[in-house]
């Protein structure tokens, strides 16, 4: 993978973040228990994708809705998102799960 700019980085992310969020099993995004797992583009955050530089793998945590096998849904996002990112490699955080008719996760 070539080193991305900082322009294409954010460009890149924001792509991520829609093919991501467009799953049917993702509920959304999520920054990790100190929220930086993040992009920052131009006058905002983007909470839940980080674009690696140069050997660095993307980072993505998400939330996710119990319907289907998480290790399944692992997949699926890790090959799409790395064929987006040019074969990087693609490290995700399940950082929290809703129950199927949910849609935010259920308190402890």
């Amino acid at each position: 993978m070539t080193v991305p700019t900082t322009t294409e980085a954010s460009s890149l992310a924001e792509q991520v973040a829609t093919v991501v969020t467009s799953h049917p099993s993702v509920v959304r995004l999520h920054g990790g228990v100190f929220g930086d797992v993040a992009t920052y583009l131009p006058g905002r955050k983007l909470t839940g994708v980080r674009i690696g530089m140069g050997e660095e793998p993307v980072e993505l945590g998400v939330v996710l809705r119990l319907d289907r096998p998480i290790p399944q849904v692992v997949r699926e996002l890790r090959q799409k998102v790395s064929t987006m990112c040019g074969g990087a490699p693609v490290d995700i955080t399940v950082g929290d799960a809703v129950l199927p008719g949910e849609t935010e996760p259920v308190a402890p």
